[in-house]
């Protein structure tokens, strides 16, 4: 463990040999519990005697610190199976290991000596917080407040978001809520049905569902609060599984909005927080970057982790404990020695994007990426270098991903001569950020208009485009709009002249009569949000002015290949070409989909995000067809027809039955 954890000890120094009993034998129940047996719940427990009648309060504050070393077990894993599945990375034919290999080959038949395909270490979290969780007395309290209540949530908090991973991962799992300290248990266990993923959420939501609000349920004060999942975000993202896109949104919105001051993005989009292409290349031809380089406030987010909401802590090197390998696996200190690199997919889908820059907003003038040395969102330029070897050749590698250790990050560097060294191994892992909770937000709004819920599509593009800003934002499920006469102040019809039949008729005026349903998402009062931008503005330039990404015809039209040039010179749809709702709700999904990818690639979250918007499209294709692609350069969407992909992987990753990982068997 590292420092963060070990200055915990002072407080309780008076039971410390005591405790550290306790805690050595809760902590070996992983080793013993899940140890080398095929079987990821075959235990070796009838060696070792559990004592824990005599629990203090502080005996279990260093379980919950030894539940948090189990999770440093699965940290490394959980980006790992989630992006070298999908469409972000591509791989070092010759310098990845073979496990790593495999994973992104989708080969899975040498799963049981594949370390990063076992649950096992997923299970010894969730085992771990089983036994604390079975033995903690939420009783116990001081002038009314339970003491131990911080505590319980967050080892519910940390359970959860354990088992969210073994659902979505391995699709049909066991599940088990009480501690399994006994081969007799643990065959109980194994020989129990699996569940699926959506009982297993039914089951997580009902959980951790009471402790949703975190003024009510802080977590704990004892250490930095950051290292808990927080529970609106699991919430939201479990209702999203299940299409519920209404508690989805709520809790996403709970979240951006919420009083507690951790797990709670504030102002995260102002306009400082943007790669700002003015200030940042030199727009006359090639040259000198200068030292505001693209890399500029966004490459902040992983050097100081500013809007991390749930973090895992490792030690900065081996001596202190616990170190991640992360940093050397994606951007190692040996020059031309990465593992996994930024795949040609998520360069190219950068390159799509069309930079928009303010020239002068008084007379709202603007001009497009074309004008510039770099092309399109500047987020993957801003997280991702080259390398010059030292060989004779001068060898170029290129798309190294900076993410897992932009500490070290030099600001000044030549265009042409990218050559400097940022290796410095990350010493956290964020599992949650503030901007997730945006774009999860959009999500579910998008997922509410298919729904019936006018103008949630709408709401999600400003999300992306403009801000939410201080304002309030209504959706109404079905609404039926009536026509009424309007009357004047003695209650007689208002006439008005119908120019067409040159006679006068009653005014009429439409309102909203009726709906099954309204959600109120108020920002009014929140001073914070004045400055909200659009998250695609964090690499884009001006989004809100941005006339290629709008929610328009022509901007659908043109993700669709469906653009033409007409005789004037004008851009326009293409003719014969019907755009339909179904066709702006496909738009709008991939718009998010796509700037997921931009804001939040190589940080875990692909693989899963792809499945999940394949099944609520119901359409397979949105994640064979961006699979498929990853190692090719195009210039177009996955939805237009000139789209190049891999075709016998396209075919593969169509059936679902491919999109899981598989699990040992049971003896």
């Amino acid at each position: 463990m590292n420092d963060t954890f070990a200055c915990q000890k002072s407080k309780y120094s008076k039971t410390m040999k005591k405790n550290l009993i306790y805690t050595m034998t809760f902590l070996l129940c992983g080793t013993f519990l899940f140890g080398s047996c095929q079987d990821m719940l075959n235990v070796n427990s009838d060696r070792v005697e559990y004592d824990f009648e005599s629990w203090t309060p502080s005996d279990s504050v260093y379980s919950v610190l030894g539940i948090l070393k189990t999770v440093q077990g699965v940290a490394d894993r959980h980006i790992l199976l989630n992006e070298l599945r999908a469409d972000l990375v591509t791989i070092s034919k010759t310098k990845a290991v073979a496990e790593l290999q495999d994973i992104y080959k989708f080969d899975f038949s040498n799963f049981e000596t594949n370390k990063y395909l076992d649950p096992k270490d997923y299970y010894t979290v969730v085992n771990n917080c089983n036994i604390f969780l079975a033995r903690v007395d939420t009783t116990l309290n001081k002038n009314g407040v339970y003491y131990m209540m911080n505590e319980y949530v967050a080892v519910k908090s940390i359970r959860a978001w354990a088992y969210l991973q073994l659902a979505i991962n391995y699709n049909e799992i066991p599940f088990f809520t009480v501690p399994v300290t006994k081969h007799s248990v643990a065959d109980e266990m194994m020989n129990r049905p699996k569940m699926s993923r959506d009982e297993v959420l039914d089951y997580l939501i009902a959980d951790i569902l009471p402790y949703e609000n975190p003024k009510s349920f802080p977590m704990p004060a004892w250490a930095n609060a950051r290292m808990f999942p927080s529970v609106r975000m699991l919430l939201g993202e479990m209702y999203l599984w299940k299409n519920d896109y209404k508690n989805a949104a709520k809790f996403f919105y709970g979240q951006i909005t919420g009083a507690s001051s951790v797990h709670t993005p504030t102002n995260v989009f102002d306009a400082t927080a943007y790669v700002d292409y003015q200030n940042s290349v030199t727009r006359s031809g090639k040259g000198s970057m200068g030292s505001t380089n693209i890399v500029n406030n966004y490459s902040h987010l992983f050097s100081s982790y500013s809007s991390a909401l749930t973090i895992v802590a490792f030690a900065s090197n081996e001596k202190y404990g616990t170190t991640s390998e992360l940093g050397d696996i994606f951007a190692p200190s040996e020059v031309g020695g990465a593992q996994v690199l930024a795949s040609p997919g998520v360069v190219s889908l950068a390159a799509r994007q069309m930079y928009c820059n303010e020239l002068d907003k008084e007379k709202k003038e603007y001009e497009y990426g074309d004008s510039y040395d770099y092309k399109g969102d500047l987020r993957i330029k801003a997280t991702t270098y080259s390398q010059i070897g030292s060989d004779h050749l001068q060898t170029k590698y290129t798309n190294i991903i900076a993410k897992f250790n932009m500490v070290n990050l030099s600001l000044d560097r030549e265009l042409e001569a990218e050559n400097y060294n940022i290796y410095a191994p990350t010493s956290t892992v964020m599992l949650q950020r503030a901007e997730l909770a945006y774009l999860r937000f959009a999500e579910a709004l998008v997922g509410l208009d298919s729904k019936g819920y006018k103008n949630a599509m709408k709401l999600a593009m400003s999300v992306l485009k403009e801000g939410i800003k201080n304002k309030i934002d209504t959706i109404y499920q079905n609404p039926v709009y009536k026509d009424s006469v309007v009357l004047d102040a003695d209650g007689n019809p208002v006439m008005v002249r119908d120019p067409k039949e040159e006679t006068f008729k009653p005014k009429i005026e439409t309102y909203l009569a009726e709906y099954s349903d309204m959600m109120v998402f108020d920002y009014s009062e929140l001073t914070n949000f004045k400055d909200n931008g659009g998250i695609h503005s964090r690499g884009s330039g001006k989004s809100e002015f941005n006339k290629y990404y709008a929610l328009d015809e022509l901007c659908i039209a043109r993700y669709l290949g469906c653009a033409e040039t007409n005789d004037e010179g004008e851009e326009i749809v293409s003719p014969n070409v019907t755009i339909s709702y179904q066709d702006s709700l496909n738009y709008m999904r991939d718009l998010v989909l796509d700037e997921l990818a931009l804001e939040l690639s190589w940080e875990g979250y692909r693989f899963a995000d792809l499945v999940r918007f394949a099944k609520a499209m119901n359409d397979n294709s949105v994640l064979a067809m961006r699979i498929a692609g990853r190692e090719k350069d195009n210039s177009v969407s996955y939805r237009n027809p000139e789209f190049e992909y891999d075709p016998q992987l396209y075919s593969d990753m169509l059936d679902e039955n491919n999109w899981y990982l598989p699990l040992p068997k049971s003896e």
